[in-house]
């Protein structure tokens, strides 16, 4: 469902906000500073191909770089050097097509790429092994979810379309979710940041969502109603998950079960995060882009565990009122060793750490970006 559809659901609905909760945080880790890197020295990687590239993003997996053309709907693989090797899966409907994604992951050799509610899988040779429709309402009860939605009931969630991210692991799914649900949505009701879970588990082999993990931590209830501030970003390691949301200083480590067992992190340099508030629900639209254009949030993060290092980049807010193009909000990145902030350095707006080849730290240039027409990367050391 996209965004304007929701607007359209929640002004034919409306609803009451629900009394609140605060989610419990075991461990707060509050480690003394010690900035020793302030800036990077980035080199950008130079792609020999002569193809055409639209709208995408980069993954690095082992020492590939793979450019999503979301655009074309085609995978094209370079080496750590940007030299072309070729392109995999492109657009069709064939045994090594696909007709259409929006999010990807991967797992075990294995491909999957998410349009809408349908999950496409793909063997280590590139062929089409499952297309899966994901199934939220199988235990609901229709009439209940319309008439008495309740924040445990699977089928009152979606897929969250905006800034989502996929992890497979044991054979299951994981996808982040949200409600639009008129009784229940991230637009109207309190109670939704307190209560809604953040993701949905997803099992590969019927497409069921089975279980619904997570929740928002308690910086949400110092706002009143911030849903556009309500994205949040995860990196899972093997027996944790760490997750940072847009309006928290801190980054949570979870466990495997989504419980929260540490937190720690710093403040980031110069954000404006007097975030517009909504009062009602014309506000949703009227302040999306102010928000995001004018304002300081947290996004991306990167764990590096075998250096002890995280990295989370964020906006700091652009003081122009008459600026609203989402390239203009100055952006900056963290730098974590050990949980100490060591390092908070100016980056290129749309920069998102992806992994590490070598010595060198490479960092996608082309995600979130509306207009871009050419795969954008860049590696840089650190010296520290």
């Amino acid at each position: 469902m996209t965004r304007s559809n929701i607007f359209v659901l929640l002004i034919v609905f409306g609803c009451n906000s629900p009394k609140t909760e605060k989610l419990s945080e075991n461990s707060i880790s509050q480690l003394p500073k010690n900035i020793v890197i302030t800036n990077l020295e980035l080199e950008q990687v130079q792609f020999n191909y002569e193809g055409f590239v639209g709208k995408g993003s980069v993954e690095l997996e082992e020492d590939k770089l793979i450019f999503l053309d979301r655009l074309s709907m085609q995978v094209i693989e370079f080496d750590k050097n940007g030299e072309f090797l070729g392109i995999p899966i492109t657009r069709g409907d064939g045994p090594s097509e696909i007709p259409e994604f929006q999010i990807y992951t991967s797992s075990d050799d294995k491909k999957f790429f998410m349009n809408g509610w349908t999950l496409f899988e793909f063997n280590e040779s590139n062929s089409l092994l499952n297309r899966t429709l994901l199934d939220f309402s199988h235990s609901s009860n229709l009439k209940e979810v319309e008439s008495n939605p309740k924040v445990d009931d699977i089928g009152i969630y979606e897929v969250k379309y905006w800034a989502n991210q996929l992890e497979v692991r044991d054979g299951f799914l994981y996808t982040k979710i949200e409600s639009s649900n008129p009784g229940f949505n991230f637009v109207m009701h309190k109670e939704y940041y307190e209560k809604a879970p953040l993701y949905g588990k997803v099992d590969l082999n019927t497409g069921k969502v089975i279980e619904l993990l997570g929740k928002r931590p308690g910086i949400y209830q110092k706002y009143n109603h911030i849903p556009h501030f309500d994205y949040y970003f995860h990196d899972f390691l093997e027996e944790e998950i760490y997750i940072s949301f847009e309006p928290d200083s801190l980054i949570y480590i979870l466990d495997e079960d989504f419980e929260v067992q540490e937190a720690f992190g710093n403040k980031g340099v110069g954000m404006d995060q007097s975030y517009r508030e909504l009062s009602t629900v014309e506000d949703w639209e009227d302040y999306w882009r102010i928000n995001q254009t004018q304002k300081g949030f947290y996004k991306y993060i990167k764990v590096i565990p075998e250096d002890e290092l995280v990295f989370r980049t964020y906006t700091t807010g652009n003081p122009d009122p008459n600026s609203f193009e989402l390239g203009t909000n100055p952006q900056r990145m963290q730098i974590y060793h050990q949980k100490r902030l060591i390092g908070d350095v100016e980056v290129p707006n749309f920069f998102s750490v992806i992994g590490k080849i070598g010595d060198y730290y490479y960092a996608d240039g082309s995600l979130d970006n509306p207009d871009n027409e050419e795969i954008v990367v860049y590696k840089f050391k650190l010296n520290y």
